[in-house]
C-alpha cells in the first residue's frame, strides 16, 4: 500500500514546487535587476568622482580649459560618457571664486564697491554640453563680460555685476566654521554626466550624476 501511494505523493510535491517557484520568481527577478541597477549606478558614480577630482586638480594647478588641447584631455578622461568638447552627454564647469573686500575696490580705483563682502566668480571655463548644467556658483551674464580665457574684468566682479555672486561658497564655508580671507581663491569644479543606462529599468528621463570639488 505504501508503494502505491508514492507516485501520488510525488505529483503533489511537484505541484507544490511549481507554486512556490511562481510565488518566489517575481521577487528573484526584482532582486536581480535591482542588483544590476545598483551596480551600474555605483560604477557611474565612481567614474564621475574620479573624473571630477582629476580635472579639479588640473584646474587648481593652473590648467587652462579654454585651450583645445586641454579640452581634449578632459574629454579623454571622461571617455565612455559621450561628452565632447562642446556637447554630448556631459559638462564640466570650472570657476575661480574670491571674496571682495573694500581694499580690493580701492586698489582697482573704484569709488564704489557693489560686491563688497560677496563671494564672486572671476574666471569661468566650461567643457562639454553647457545646456546640461547651470552652475550652483553663479551664472555670469552677459557672456561678453568674459574674455577668451574666461576671465571677468575687475569692474564687473568687484562692483557692477551681481550675476557673478556665488553665495553658496559663503554658505559652505560658514557651515564648515571658516571664511574666505582676502586674497584666497577657491577653485571649484562642477561636473554633470547624463547616464541613460542608469534609468534602463524604467523612467522616461535619463538619470545623471552631479559632482563638485572645491580646492
Amino acid at each position: 500500500m505504501q508503494r502505491a501511494n508514492q507516485p501520488s505523493r510525488r505529483r503533489r510535491q511537484g505541484g507544490s514546487t511549481i507554486t512556490e517557484f511562481a510565488v518566489v520568481f517575481p521577487f528573484m527577478v526584482a532582486a536581480f535587476f535591482g542588483s544590476v541597477g545598483m551596480g551600474v549606478t555605483m560604477i557611474r558614480y565612481m567614474q564621475a568622482v574620479q573624473v571630477c577630482r582629476d580635472l579639479a586638480h588640473m584646474y587648481a594647478d593652473g590648467v587652462d580649459f579654454t585651450q583645445t588641447m586641454n579640452k581634449n584631455i578632459a574629454v579623454k578622461l571622461a571617455e565612455g560618457t559621450g561628452m565632447t568638447t562642446n556637447g554630448g552627454n556631459g559638462v564640466v564647469v570650472f570657476s575661480k571664486v574670491l571674496t571682495v573686500f573694500e581694499s580690493d575696490c580701492d586698489a582697482a580705483g573704484l569709488s564704489t564697491c557693489g560686491n563688497e563682502n560677496q563671494a564672486v566668480v572671476f574666471n569661468r571655463q566650461t567643457v562639454g554640453n553647457t545646456a546640461l548644467l547651470s552652475s550652483q556658483f553663479a551664472s555670469p551674464s552677459p557672456s561678453s563680460i568674459m574674455d577668451a580665457e574666461g576671465d571677468i574684468s575687475a569692474a564687473n566682479y568687484l562692483n557692477a555685476n551681481s550675476s557673478v555672486r556665488a553665495p553658496l561658497l559663503t554658505t559652505l564655508l560658514t557651515a564648515a566654521g571658516t571664511a574666505q580671507l582676502q586674497g584666497d581663491v577657491a577653485n571649484i569644479t562642477e561636473l554633470y554626466f547624463l547616464y541613460p543606462d542608469i534609468s534602463f529599468l524604467g523612467g522616461s528621463t535619463p538619470a545623471g550624476v552631479y559632482m563638485r570639488f572645491v580646492y
